[in-house]
């Protein structure tokens, strides 16, 4: 399946008191966005006492933040002490409702500030790089987040046999997560005439996207580039404009 460079168009404001207006009548809301939009990329969260049983009412955030130097699992729920104004880190974010089912999303990593406004937990999840859909009771997949999936899956495998490599993950940006990403896709793209030729549009998109992080962010794509040979992958020139 294609990435689909998916983008909202306008500035928005993402602070709690702003997500908390526009959940008034939902549970959870999300855009994918990019870094190089007016986004920025965002899932909003409430989480209330009462369900209402008008749509998702979610009961807790599972998600991943930077304890020392590795990865550890956190959750966000109605009991979590408040304010909370932190970074969360790369991997899933799962929304659990009461039944229980989910919703999940994929990230890079960013910025998490939650609040207790009136009878609900308002979190706000922003992040300066794509924050993907991957199913779940509420919602489709967006395109893209399989090979997302799948290339956490194999960082997963790298750090299994490189240690060292976790927390080389946890301290880079969420940009230089995102290009280490981007360049492995552009380079199955680059060897893959069939993809290039199924998928013109994405392809075009993709090689935007990478011309644009190594002019705006080169040294968030250099760290990328060098973790991409760490784990195995030659995707993503390092040197060059």
């Amino acid at each position: 399946m294609p990435i689909q460079l998916v983008t909202a168009g306008t500035n928005e404001d993402i602070s709690v008191p702003s997500a908390a207006g526009r959940l008034a009548d939902l549970g959870f809301l999300s855009s994918p966005d990019l870094p190089d939009r007016p986004g920025p990329a965002f899932l909003l969260v409430a989480l209330r006492d009462v369900p209402t049983l008008r749509h998702y009412d979610p009961e807790r955030v599972e998600y991943w933040v930077t304890s020392g130097s590795r990865g550890v699992r956190a959750s966000l729920t109605r009991g979590t002490r408040m304010p909370i104004d932190t970074e969360f880190s790369w991997g899933l974010i799962r929304l659990v409702d009461r039944v229980p089912v989910t919703n999940e999303y994929l990230t890079f990593g960013g910025h998490l500030s939650a609040a207790q406004v009136d009878d609900a937990t308002i979190a706000t999840f922003t992040s300066p790089a794509p924050l993907l859909r991957r199913g779940g009771h509420s919602q489709l997949w967006d395109e893209g987040a399989d090979l997302l999936g799948a290339y956490f899956a194999r960082l997963i495998g790298a750090i299994d046999v490189r240690p060292r490599l976790e927390e080389r993950l946890c301290l880079v940006d969420p940009r230089a997560r995102y290009a280490a990403f981007l360049g492995d896709v552009v380079e199955r793209y680059r060897h893959s005439p069939t993809l290039r030729a199924d998928h013109p549009r994405a392809w075009t998109l993709l090689q935007s996207e990478e011309s644009r992080l190594r002019r705006d962010a080169p040294d968030a794509w250099r760290t990328g580039s060098a973790i991409l040979t760490e784990i195995g992958r030659t995707g993503g020139v390092v040197e060059g404009p």
